[in-house]
């Protein structure tokens, strides 16, 4: 879903530049998402509910999609959420969109209140770490890893196809997922007309946030002497396949683009 994908001399795509935390503060982490059909992520996809969380002593609100089953390589920044936190307490993140560190894949850690201890609303990194040195709650990293992009912060909105509709997504670029993840097709056309945008290979209408925000890409492409003309749908691509306009050809990337 964006802009016709530019392709590097490795054959690497790249998505434009866009935009993070957990489940709310107590609760049990959700399993990771498996090969749940498509047709049933599309039938319950509807509007992906905002989490609040803490950052600097603020709020800030993120899409929580969950445990995430990663390769080695990827860029993880560090969450903080509450096993036993006071009434109030969300998770904390120490840095958001737009600093260098940022990422919306988080590496969780659960912080305990000590047993004798009142437990209070902490809202910054720095409270965490300050209540721990002081003995009063400790901190347990995970290996659990959260795909939870933070909103607001500018991040753009990119167009996209879908079922000829424009739908909308922030793009936070290429993720190095491990089996297990549920992914959904997305075509770039590598050589298409100016105004062509990346089209999803399953029906999303438009306001679907909830969707699978994973998106493995296959490179549409026109062959020499056919003419190129705008595709908006996965029927007209196909039709274009059908009647040898076009080549389709799978990538291993997988690109993390939630829709907005």
């Amino acid at each position: 879903m964006a802009r016709t994908f530019p392709f590097f001399a490795a054959g690497a795509v790249a998505l434009a530049a866009a935009s993070a935390a957990l489940a709310a503060p107590q609760k049990t982490l959700a399993p990771a998402r498996q090969s749940t059909p498509i047709a049933a992520l599309a039938q319950a996809a509807k509007k992906q509910p905002v989490t609040p969380g803490f950052y600097e002593g603020k709020t800030v609100g993120y899409f929580d999609f969950g445990p995430i089953k990663l390769k080695p390589g990827n860029k993880l920044a560090p969450i903080w959420t509450f096993t036993n936190g006071a009434a109030g307490q969300h998770n904390i993140i120490d840095t958001v969109p737009g600093e260098k560190d940022y990422t919306p894949l988080w590496q969780v850690s659960k912080v305990t209140w000590a047993q004798g201890k009142t437990p209070r609303v902490l809202k910054s990194a720095d409270e965490v770490k300050q209540a721990a040195a002081a003995g009063e709650v400790t901190i347990a990293e995970t290996a659990t890893v959260v795909n939870c992009p933070v909103l607001g912060f500018g991040q753009k909105r990119n167009p996209g196809f879908s079922a000829g509709h424009l739908i909308h997504y922030y793009d936070l670029g290429p993720v190095k997922v491990a089996p297990g993840n549920a992914v959904v097709p997305l075509y770039a056309v590598t050589n298409g007309v100016a105004a062509q945008l990346n089209i999803t290979g399953d029906t999303i209408a438009p306001g679907q946030t909830a969707y699978p925000p994973l998106w493995a890409i296959i490179k549409v492409t026109w062959k020499a002497g056919a003419t190129p003309r705008l595709l908006k749908s996965y029927a007209q691509i196909k039709q274009a396949a059908a009647a040898g306009q076009v080549t389709l050809k799978k990538t291993p990337l997988v690109v993390n683009c939630p829709l907005v």
